[in-house]
């Protein structure tokens, strides 16, 4: 995945006024060693308070249950010969699916997967329509260790009412051999996934797994490339999953749309980037419409949220913690200017600080023209210890929103309206920063005092901001 806009963005943060000199120069931190899957830094606040879900299947999925007979299909459970588990279990399903059954459910066990794809490509287990998975609590699906580039351990393509649910799914990080890609010889086998979405797949759902040491992304879902809005991957819930020490991504959107993601766990992010928690990141495909709520986030290396160029997109009511024993590269939350979304309701917290410096939210830009005319809307967030920065772009309103020892930036910026904020900082010219800035500001507040902000709709407005 492309970032050639951070260094620009990089560029530009290190030309800020000596406010932002003020800070002990950035430094990256130490990778974290990977943790178990089912571990963490920080309990997760929303575990007890939310009701279980239950596996409610799509009218299409059968309630016809079959749970695998482990001894009928020859399958190994105690984590050995995983060419031989990764055929018997395919079997299995096959024959379930056949059969009628909607349901089919794994046992108890630790299942060793993983066979010959092809060349740069490890295969393991891919479901069908109108099939509910469903992995008992101790259930445990690994990929064995392998070279290759690419693998997928459970793959869903072009196939429409699918859930997977419960159990705990493993990548090879800790294992794996990185050997030179033959075309390039290039090391970076950052593309094995835990869950592929792929094609135009629709009404799938994964709720209850936990996703831990991918050597690329917890779950990737990527629609049909140059597809249409009819044709893309669609309809999909991801919900109350632990995503763990995942090398590249915890969630990747590359082509999507009406997409769920509530009240998952999503942590320590570490190894390749881009390192986030969550990538919306078409690649030449549509994301669209995308729901993302009521997570908690921390100890993601890159950051917990990116947006390059997803449309429509709700950020509300998610937790974003930077641990302290880890250091953002990007920040909390990122974005591109041509990005279309809301951000409400949501607590950021940086403990330490980042490549980018104290951004709970920054938006990256270039010299080129916002193409897009929709305006974000930024509202209602708690910021600790950080702010947010914006520049070169429109249409932005950011309202109601609380920094405590954080900050509002912005440079060269039309159509910018600021209202009601308040922001707490011992240093009036870090609170609020402005270079050629226009638009409109009200309401907001200074440590407790009303703050006037001349902004003009016309003419652009310069206020501390020394370079």
């Amino acid at each position: 995945m492309s970032y050639k806009n951070h260094l620009l963005a990089l560029g530009l943060l290190l030309s800020l006024s000596s406010c932002f000199d003020d800070l002990d120069d950035a430094t990256e931190a130490t990778v974290i060693a990977p943790l178990s899957p089912t571990d963490s830094n920080n309990p997760n606040p929303f575990s007890g308070v939310m009701a279980p879900i239950e596996i409610m299947p799509y009218a299409s999925i059968s309630t016809n249950r079959y749970c695998i007979d482990l001894q009928v299909w020859d399958i190994p459970n105690d984590r050995r010969e995983p060419v031989k588990t990764t055929d018997n279990i395919q079997a299995a399903i096959d024959w379930a699916v056949a059969e009628g059954y909607g349901e089919i459910c794994l046992p108890a066990g630790h299942y060793l997967i993983g066979k010959y794809g092809n060349d740069i490509y490890q295969a393991g287990l891919v479901l069908e329509s109108n099939t509910a998975f469903l992995l008992d609590q101790n259930a445990v699906i690994e990929m064995a260790p392998n070279d290759k580039w690419n693998y997928c351990a459970i793959a869903v393509r072009g196939k429409s009412n699918v859930v997977i649910s419960g159990g705990t799914l493993l990548g090879d990080r800790d294992g794996h051999e990185y050997t030179p890609r033959t075309s390039d010889g290039a090391t970076a086998h950052d593309e094995g996934h835990l869950i592929c979405l792929e094609g135009e797949s629709e009404f799938v759902t994964v709720e209850n797994v936990t996703l831990g040491k991918a050597n690329g992304d917890g779950i990737l879902m990527v629609g049909s490339p140059n597809g249409s809005a009819e044709q893309l991957l669609r309809a999909i819930e991801i919900r109350r999953n632990n995503f763990s020490d995942n090398r590249r991504q915890g969630i990747s959107l590359v082509g999507s749309s009406e997409v769920l993601i509530e009240n998952n766990e999503i942590h320590h992010t570490n190894g390749i980037p881009p390192q986030f928690g969550i990538d919306l990141e078409g690649a030449g495909r549509l994301n669209e419409n995308v729901t993302i709520r009521t997570n908690y986030f921390h100890n993601n290396r890159g950051g917990d949220i990116v947006n390059t160029d997803g449309k429509n997109i709700l950020v509300e009511d998610n937790i974003l913690l930077q641990g302290d024993d880890s250091q953002y590269i990007d920040g909390p939350i990122v974005y591109w200017k041509n990005a279309d979304w809301t951000i409400r309701n949501n607590s950021i917290t940086m403990r330490t600080v980042s490549v980018n410096n104290w951004n709970g939210i920054i938006m990256y830009s270039n010299d080129n023209p916002k193409t897009n005319p929709a305006t974000t809307f930024i509202y209602n967030n708690t910021l600790n210890n950080c702010g947010m920065y914006m520049y070169k772009g429109a249409d932005l309103e950011i309202t109601d929103n609380f920094m405590d020892n954080g900050h509002l930036a912005f440079k060269e910026m039309t159509n910018l309206t600021l209202e009601n904020n308040a922001v707490d900082h011992p240093s009036e010219c870090w609170a609020y920063r402005f270079l050629e800035v226009s638009g409109s500001a009200t309401g907001n507040t200074y440590n407790g005092a009303p703050f006037d902000i001349p902004l003009q709709d016309t003419t652009p407005w310069d206020g501390c901001w020394i370079n």
